[in-house]
């Protein structure tokens, strides 16, 4: 059996990526570890994850759950008890409820105990109106509770891989922070903290971006 010591300044783990990388599944991963861990006793896990629940019109309602306890899926019309809904997207945002993420996610992160891990799943556009909830998340980044986060991918993103080059590049962040430039620079400043280890992933890199945050979390 592989034993592994824990330490008391680990890394908060962010992870950043296009849809559909496996961003959510590697997560998941981690909530199973840490709850049947194959170096230790378990890891009590706090925070959120958040789910889009696709429905007959094609609106995806999108809800906050604790972490751990996120479906993969519910009947249309069905919800469980602890979930609070955060908005809606069609193609594109619809609406967005800020107290949402300022009551229910805020009391979420702020559960968090030592010797447990936080997660925050995901961090992205809809919470630039929820004062309240991003100052607990820097709260945490600023504290010794291991945190594995996950944040939107931007254009600015994009360009940093290459996958928008040149004017287009460029245009393309202006045009992000025209839009919306506190969301843009809270997501940076999550990305840039001095306590992050940030991992950008990609569906070539994603086992490798596993076996690296499983051992920042739960290794020396």
């Amino acid at each position: 059996m592989k034993t592994c010591k824990n330490t008391d300044a680990k890394p908060h783990i962010v992870l950043c990526a296009p849809r559909q990388t496996g961003k959510t599944t590697l997560v998941e991963k981690i909530l199973r570890e840490a709850g049947c861990p194959s170096f230790g006793a378990p890891v009590p896990v706090y925070g959120f994850q958040t789910r889009r629940l696709v429905r007959s019109d094609g609106t995806a309602e999108i809800y906050m759950f604790p972490a751990g306890s996120a479906p993969d899926s519910a009947p249309e019309g069905s919800v469980p008890p602890d979930a609070r809904y955060l908005g809606s997207t069609f193609g594109r945002v619809k609406d967005v409820c800020p107290e949402a993420f300022d009551s229910y996610g805020t009391s979420l992160i702020r559960s968090a105990r030592p010797g447990g891990l936080l997660i925050m799943d995901e961090i992205g556009h809809m919470e630039k109106n929820s004062p309240q909830f991003l100052e607990a998340v820097f709260e945490a980044l600023d504290g010794d509770i291991p945190v594995l986060a996950c944040v939107r991918y931007t254009e600015a993103d994009a360009v940093s891989a290459g996958q928008i080059a040149g004017q287009a590049g460029q245009a393309a962040v202006a045009a992000t922070i025209g839009r919306n430039p506190r969301s843009l620079d809270y997501l940076e400043r999550i990305k840039h903290h001095p306590r992050v280890r940030l991992f950008m992933m990609t569906g070539e890199n994603r086992d490798d971006i596993y076996a690296n945050v499983r051992s920042a979390i739960f290794c020396k």
